[in-house]
């Protein structure tokens, strides 16, 4: 029974299957973007992926950079959430609006990963220890996003501006295709 601030139950299982959806897709990234994959971090996330992936990777060869494991796993997560949400709303949802909520929800959730990681990053900035393997982890995930806009924005004064550019072009981009799937 769900009361006037949501249904707390849909909010777990959306919140634990975003938490493993992200996990996944951490894991996407840091292969894409060549990460190093000697911080300790990034082992204990390739320790816990391993056992979903690797079978996967036996008939999903890598396409360079990109891992299809990870992809496929990631948007299956993503399918199934969407449909355990609708079923838990309403009792089932159209196949059409499955899709399109799904599609949305890629779009949402790797926005969301690299908002996160942008804004974790910006102000582990601010605290010094720049050399822990949190950082260093922050540090491959956004300075692929960060490079393009640090060329057009140098750091002003000794101040980097370019993580806030991105977040803000990031909360764009979201309001942008909400309003064209869903407005």
């Amino acid at each position: 029974m769900s009361g006037s601030f949501g249904d707390p139950l849909a909010f777990l299982v959306r919140t634990l299957f975003e938490l493993v959806i992200f996990i996944v897709l951490v894991r996407y990234f840091l292969q894409a973007f060549r990460a190093n994959f000697f911080n300790p971090i990034t082992q204990s996330l390739v320790k816990i992926t391993d056992p979903v992936l690797n079978p996967l990777r036996k008939r999903l060869p890598r396409t360079g950079r990109h891992d299809l494991a990870s992809v496929l796993v990631a948007l299956a997560l993503i399918v199934l959430m969407v449909w355990v949400l609708g079923m838990m709303r309403s009792g089932g949802m159209p196949v059409m609006a499955l899709i399109l909520t799904s599609v949305y929800f890629v779009f949402l959730l790797v926005t969301d990963l690299f908002f996160w990681t942008i804004l974790m990053r910006a102000v582990a900035s601010w605290v010094g220890n720049n050399r822990s393997p949190g950082i260093s982890l922050l540090e491959d995930l956004t300075d692929p996003l960060l490079r393009p806009v640090q060329k057009f924005l140098p750091p002003l004064g000794g101040f980097d501006l370019s993580p806030l550019v991105a977040l803000i072009v990031i909360q764009v981009l979201q309001i942008a295709v909400g309003n064209v799937l869903f407005g």
